[in-house]
């Protein structure tokens, strides 16, 4: 069997000149200055290219291309005027498709309205794809199936969204005809797909009677439609076509019948089978007076053969062996039916396309919609935001209020380890977990003093006592032209002590805690005095089994709470990302552009309409919000309950002084393990911060020294000068520096150059302001760029160095070399505090950092130079030295002149 399909006809047309449209419609719109502005002559000319190809002579698939395209050109125009599309004063000429004798030929209609040209351009398209499928018969019944499918896509389209149009071919009832017309012929392309595979004829023959009896119910239903039209409707199509879907009706028919016998034989039932072998044999009778147009593709006397010769078989068969009673008539209703095709919507064959003309339609048509439809768009953008920021922080909240409870709660570990411990009868009422958590914090608060370099504070506060008597001492021996330098150094040196003094205040209140984390048996055993001596000896009365179970069940019962709390968070989440997603793809461009002229209020309405269908997106959340809540308190009930149970509570007054006794004790060697993480981490700031001073002293009395032999030197013509040692380069500073005073000579501007470097490893960033610096927080551009190179540990950051005066000294001690960065984490683990102090390029210990740094000379104050400016930032340093003890280790008040400033002139 060969299949054959009624060939449909696309509409003819009548040309447009979108171009001359377009252009006339934006020149009343704008006038003529403004229209040229919204008008793309190329995309006017490729639309007028397009309907013209759609209308063409071309190969049907070229020809679907062209026509999908322009569709979705109007379309989108259509969505910009809406009801307004007579605007464009332009007239739609279509002619009827010239079937039969009863339609006259060159019959046209003529239309204003896009909804017109739309529905001609998809009637065309569903004709298209019924050409298409006919040219890929011989090739691939897959392909034509799924063109005839969206041919169906096209008129069920038109029979349900154009009503009353003037053109016969887009009647509702005839656009209804050809959807189920190419619905019967796609699934009879379906069918004979399987009835010409004669391998699994016979097997599928359960299968073929199924589709066949649909196949019929289809072709009988479009027989019926062209031999009896209701309320006087003109019959559509070729005279034809009327003999041909009876022919098919019949014949498929006769299918159905004949393979449900086959079907029914393979069940034994040998009398039904006879019955409807006959009725097949009936039914291709009746098809034979159709088949004039049909004998090319279907061999009628083959399959009447073939019919004849298994009916009388099973007669045969049925007579000598079976003797099976044969039923009066068959009843085709026991043939269920099946239908193979799935039509797909119109939409989804236009999405594609609709997608890729948008960019080139918002260009064409960004003159048709009002400038004041976009501007009420943009309100209603803001108001959507409005609804979705409250949403999302209200979310937000709830998941920092779930977060917080479970990590104050530590819910998952405690409800392990409550269930291990009750499952295993390790725990009884005298057992407490407060009392096991802190068991270990003490010891990892032991540890972590043990462990510490700095755990003497006596030897630290002897050490920096020293380090200071020394300074002092060196400082002491400076001559006298150095005294500016030795109040600089005597001045940091006394923030350094009142920065120790505030640090040292951190331990010193608890020096005896310290002493019992340094030593673990005195430790423990304070510790333990705080335990009822009747604890250690078990007692048959304190031990209840009877609760063991129930407070199992009890403990299920919270982790199912905390599973549906858990899948609660990830519910809400999903609801947010939901809402966001429906405010995302929400347009009512459309609503406003029909709304163009209506007030404000009514606009607002509309807003507010539109709004209310993201309520119950907002309910949602708003309850699984409530529910958390609900959830959370349900916890701590239930856990309050299992404590109580376990008996934690039924404590007597003793039991109850000692448990305050022992969390005063406790909490108290917290506060000395808090303080102490602190001061280990910041000692070793100052400690290193009193070598660089030293340092600085010593090599000032060393310079001082050497100016005194330089004197020398330079009296005597005789002796050469002597060379200063050379430190490490840095081009971009020593390369632009400024030459200073000139009777010191060559080697002394070298020194200069070289000390300046190295001041600036002690200049730290710092909230005391420069008197060089601008009101508005920023240095004056100096004369020549001279590069910032980072130093130590983030404090200490190496700068320009100011202006000084002549120095009486030439030699200086090479700089010392900047230390590795590093990053150090002290922390202190505890279930409801966590103590950390993080450095960022901590110098080492120092110990390690012997060298000496070296110190800048005092630039002259400029005679411009606002006192009261200068003084005002005391107070805030006052205030960050009270907040944070070792913030003076974080600047650099050895170089601020800020704080030298009194000791001028």
């Amino acid at each position: 069997m060969k299949p054959s399909i009624i060939k449909l006809h696309a509409k003819d047309t009548e040309g447009i000149d979108w171009k001359k449209v377009l252009s006339s419609y934006l020149k009343k719109n704008y006038g003529p200055q403004q229209w040229s502005y919204f008008f793309d002559e190329a995309l006017a000319k490729e639309l007028n290219h397009l309907r013209t190809n759609a209308n063409s002579e071309l190969a049907p698939e070229s020809l679907l291309e062209q026509n999908l395209k322009y569709y979705c050109f109007i379309e989108q125009l259509d969505m910009r005027l809406g009801n307004r599309s007579t605007q464009l004063k332009l007239n739609f000429t279509w002619y009827d498709v010239d079937y039969s004798t009863n339609t006259k030929v060159d019959t046209k209609y003529t239309q204003h309205t896009l909804t017109f040209e739309k529905s001609c351009i998809i009637f065309n398209i569903g004709t298209l794809f019924t050409q298409v499928a006919e040219e890929t018969l011989v090739d691939d019944y897959k392909k034509s199936i799924t063109a005839m499918t969206k041919a169906i896509a096209c008129f069920t389209y038109l029979a349900e969204n154009f009503f009353n149009s003037p053109s016969i071919d887009l009647h509702a009832e005839n656009t209804q005809f050809l959807a189920n017309l190419c619905h019967a012929q796609a699934q009879e392309l379906f069918l004979l797909k399987l009835i010409n595979n004669p391998s699994t004829t016979e097997k599928q023959s359960s299968l073929i009677s199924k589709l066949a009896i649909t196949t019929y119910e289809l072709y009988d239903q479009c027989s019926t439609f062209l031999k009896k039209p209701e309320g006087g409707i003109i019959v559509y199509g070729e005279p034809r076509w009327n003999t041909n879907l009876s022919c098919k009706a019949y014949l498929y028919r006769s299918i159905a019948a004949h393979y449900y016998s086959i079907s029914l034989e393979q069940q034994n039932k040998f009398g039904e089978a006879i019955a409807f072998s006959k009725y097949a044999h009936t039914s291709l009778i009746s098809a034979l007076p159709f088949k004039a147009w049909l004998k090319d593709y279907i061999d009628f006397n083959g399959l009447k053969e073939t019919i004849e010769l298994k009916t009388q078989q099973l007669i045969k068969d049925n007579d000598y062996i079976y003797h099976d009673s044969i039923p009066q008539g068959a009843l085709l209703e026991t043939i269920k039916a099946m239908d193979a095709i799935r039509p797909i919507k119109w939409n989804e064959l236009v999405d594609p396309y609709m997608q890729s003309v948008s960019e080139k339609c918002n260009i064409l048509y960004k003159g048709i919609v009002p400038m004041k439809v976009y501007e009420k768009e943009s309100i209603y953008s803001e108001q959507k935001a409005s609804l979705l920021r409250r949403e999302v922080e209200a979310n937000d909240t709830s998941n920092l209020e779930f977060d917080s409870f479970i990590e104050y709660t530590k819910l998952p570990v405690l409800l392990t380890d409550l269930e291990k411990r009750y499952k295993s009868g390790r725990l009884n009422n005298k057992e407490n977990p407060q009392l096991e958590f802190m068991r270990d914090q003490l010891r990892l608060f032991s540890k972590n003093v043990q462990s510490s370099v700095y755990s003497d504070i006596q030897e630290q506060t002897k050490l920096i006592t020293t380090k200071r008597k020394e300074i002092v001492d060196t400082l002491s021996q400076l001559p006298e032209s150095q005294k500016e330098n030795t109040v600089k150094i005597k001045s940091s040196l006394l923030e350094a002590s009142k920065s120790d003094e505030k640090l040292l205040s951190l331990v010193k209140p608890y020096l005896t805690e310290l002493s019992l984390l340094m030593d673990n048996n005195t430790l423990w055993s304070q510790f333990n005095q705080y335990d009822d001596p009747a604890s250690s000896e078990p007692s048959l009365l304190d031990i209840d089994d009877t609760k063991t179970e129930k407070i199992l069940q009890e403990l299920n019962g919270v982790k199912l709470l905390y599973v549906n709390l858990t899948n609660l968070k990830q519910e809400r989440n999903a609801i947010l990302l939901e809402l966001k997603e429906a405010i995302n793809n929400d347009d009512i461009t459309s609503k406003l552009i029909n709304l163009k002229n209506a007030a404000d209020t009514e606009i607002q309405e509309l807003f507010n309409k539109e709004l209310e269908k993201f309520e119950p997106l907002s309910s949602r959340l708003e309850a699984a919000i409530y529910k958390q809540v609900s959830l959370i308190n349900e916890i701590k009930i239930d856990l309050d309950k299992i404590f109580t149970m376990s008996g934690f509570r039924e404590k007597n007054m003793e039991e109850t002084k000692r448990e305050k006794e022992r969390k005063h004790f406790f909490d108290n060697l917290e506060k000395a393990a808090t303080n102490f993480s602190i001061f280990a981490s910041d000692i070793q700031k100052g400690l290193y911060f009193y070598d660089r001073l030293l340092s600085m002293s010593k090599e000032l009395l060393e310079s001082s020294k050497t100016n005194a032999n330089n004197s020398i030197f330079s009296n005597n013509n005789n002796l050469p000068s002597p060379v200063p040692p050379t430190l490490p380069e840095q081009p971009s500073k020593l390369k632009n520096k400024p030459t200073i005073n000139s009777y010191v000579g060559n080697s002394l501007d070298s020194l200069m150059n070289n000390l300046d470097n190295q001041f600036g490893n002690l200049n730290i960033n710092s909230s005391v302001p420069n008197p060089n610096m601008t009101n508005a927080g920023l240095p004056p551009k100096p004369p020549k760029k001279i590069d910032s190179i980072t130093g130590v540990n983030n404090y200490y950051t190496v700068q320009s160095a100011p202006e000084v005066p002549a120095r009486t000294y030439h030699h200086n001690v090479p700089s010392i070399p900047l230390p590795p960065s590093s990053e150090k984490n002290i922390s202190l683990l505890d279930s409801s505090t966590t103590f950390t102090r993080s450095f960022v390029d901590e110098p080492p210990a120092y110990s390690n950092h012997r060298n000496a740094p070296q110190v800048p000379l005092r630039q002259p104050v400029s005679e411009h130079s606002n006192i009261l400016d200068n003084n005002a930032p005391y107070e805030d340093e006052e205030r960050e030295l009270q907040r944070n003890p070792t913030a003076f280790y974080n600047k650099s008040p050895v170089f601020d002149e800020n704080m030298y400033f009194k000791y001028g002139k």
